[in-house]
């Protein structure tokens, strides 16, 4: 009994040691396991918190790497796109490398009086327009009839000159008064006026150069200077062939401007000057300044709703000319005033109707004049095929030419093909 209890002191003795030295000792490695852990967390807290910055840091560099390559790849789809369209542009429009085309046939079937009847076969007139380059454009008028063939027209313009300047050289209608500088196929009615024929000398050709000014205006408003040789494809004052001296060159001038007067009326006005110092005649071999002035109207009713199928035009023309002629007494200066007045009315899309006066002197001897009344009827088929006919009677103070006298009837045929490179001048 006795071993017994001292068995169970001798157990509680080792026990109470075990607690004494060996629990101190397993708390100490608890506690260090513990700040381990901790130090071990925060580590990994840290490089998670780098790992997640660098992340952010990739994703950044990302972002700008793809912005970058976004504006790369636009930048090219948008060239790309612009010569595919510049491809398309060439290949749908080829005619950007030739020059526009076009051709126009003018005939009437006419009797003029005691003179009789005739098929006149008037144009067949080919026309040519194109860019040069962005610094000019060029056009030209062939035109074959049964005087033989002729260049009416070959003209370079500029188009970039600055100030509102705009040069023109070769051989071209000078700009002088409204009608003489249109082609006979264009013209409102069948023929030029008898005015324009015997004062200018018909279409108003000219070899030479012409500057054009655009004032800054609120409305249209434009000036010509021009040199040229001679103005006037029948004037046979001047050989184009040959050379000259300064004073006997042709010098002009145009002022013209352009007003609506309301939303319907418009109205252009315009003067004109042409002065050659030396005019070459025989029997006063000094020779004579030429002074050829006129001034032209022309207003238009278009009303708005009618998209310019109805309305109407009155357009008037008054010219004066000043010279010496030789006579069989010397030489002596003749003034005359000579001048045209008509107005067209639109009826529809097709027809319009319309009547000129025409008061013609003779240059050399104003006194002697011819008086012109022509109704005419105009069946706009198409806008490539036209019907004319017009009936005028001419009436002489004088002896005059039987093919400017008398009843005098027309049909006109004018036809187009391809581009009519005039444009839209009658409006």
């Amino acid at each position: 009994m006795g071993s017994l209890v001292r068995k169970s002191r001798l157990v509680s003795g080792c026990v109470v040691l075990s607690y004494v030295f060996l629990l101190p000792r397993t708390g100490l490695t608890q506690e260090s396991a513990t700040d381990t852990l901790r130090r071990q967390v925060t580590e990994m807290q840290e490089q998670l918190k780098k790992a997640l910055e660098r992340i952010d840091q990739l994703e950044k560099e990302k972002s700008a790497t793809s912005g970058k390559i976004d504006q790369l790849e636009s930048a090219a789809a948008a060239r790309i796109g612009q010569v595919e369209q510049s491809v398309r542009g060439v290949q749908g429009a080829p005619s950007l490398f030739n020059p526009a085309i076009g051709m126009v046939i003018d005939a009437t079937a006419e009797h003029r009086g005691k003179a009789g009847g005739n098929f006149n076969f008037r144009a067949g007139e080919i026309g040519l327009s194109a860019s040069i380059d962005p610094f000019a454009r060029a056009y030209a008028f062939v035109n074959g009839n049964n005087d033989g063939v002729e260049v009416e027209e070959a003209a370079a313009l500029t188009t970039a000159l600055p100030w509102n300047l705009t040069a023109k050289g070769g051989r071209f209608f000078a700009d002088f008064g409204r009608l003489p500088k249109y082609h006979q196929d264009a013209l409102p009615f069948v023929n030029f006026p008898l005015a324009i024929e015997r004062m200018i000398g018909g279409e108003s050709q000219a070899d030479g150069a012409e500057l054009y000014y655009l004032f800054p205006t609120p409305f249209f408003l434009r000036a010509t200077l021009g040199g040229m040789n001679k103005i006037g494809a029948e004037n046979e004052r001047v050989d184009n062939t040959k050379s000259r001296s300064w004073s006997q060159f042709t010098y002009m001038g145009r002022l013209s401007s352009y007003f609506d007067l309301t939303d319907n009326h418009s109205i252009e006005l315009g003067s004109s000057l042409a002065y050659t110092p030396s005019v070459r005649i025989s029997g006063d071999p000094s020779g004579s300044d030429r002074i050829l002035s006129g001034v032209d109207m022309t207003f238009r009713y278009q009303p708005l709703a009618s998209t310019l199928y109805q309305g109407l035009v009155w357009g008037s023309e008054l010219f004066t000319n000043s010279e010496r002629f030789p006579f069989d007494d010397g030489a002596k200066r003749r003034r005359g005033y000579g001048g045209y007045s008509y107005a067209e009315l639109k009826l529809n899309k097709n027809w319009s109707t319309g009547f000129l006066f025409d008061y013609a002197p003779m240059v050399d001897n104003p006194s002697q004049r011819t008086l012109g009344y022509s109704p005419f009827l105009t069946w706009q088929i198409s806008e490539f095929n036209r019907l004319r006919f017009q009936y005028s009677h001419l009436s002489n103070n004088f002896k005059a030419d039987k093919a400017e006298n008398g009843n005098q009837f027309f049909l006109q045929w004018t036809t187009v093909m391809g581009v009519d490179i005039h444009g839209f001048q009658i409006r």
